[in-house]
């Protein structure tokens, strides 16, 4: 896509689970989802600047769906307790299973 004469990359975002948005979640408000992310411990060695990216990003994605929106970037390969984190306390991945990408064991 060209803005003004400057190539701009074409938005990529990931489209919520639609289970996710059915489901009843003991997390139900954008407080209840911080404190869900916040009880998950930084890895040993894990760098603390990338951990607390990794909460903001948790958190981004917890914010689009309470809002009914797709989460606007890409999530690929991060540490696997991300995924834990945008996970409902009950299991349900927020964003569709097929959307992650994960290094292969």
């Amino acid at each position: 896509m060209f803005v003004c004469g400057v190539q701009t990359p074409t938005a990529m975002s990931i489209p919520l689970n639609p289970i996710a948005l059915e489901a009843a979640s003991s997390v139900r408000t954008l407080a209840d989802a911080h404190a869900w992310i916040e009880q998950f411990s930084r890895p040993d060695g894990f760098n603390t600047h990338a951990w607390f990216t990794l909460k903001r990003l948790a958190l981004t994605v917890w914010r689009c769906r309470f809002e009914h929106r797709p989460f606007p970037r890409t999530l690929n390969y991060l540490h696997p307790l991300f995924y834990e984190m945008i996970r409902t306390p009950e299991g349900v991945l927020l964003v569709p299973e097929r959307t992650v990408r994960r290094p292969r064991d």
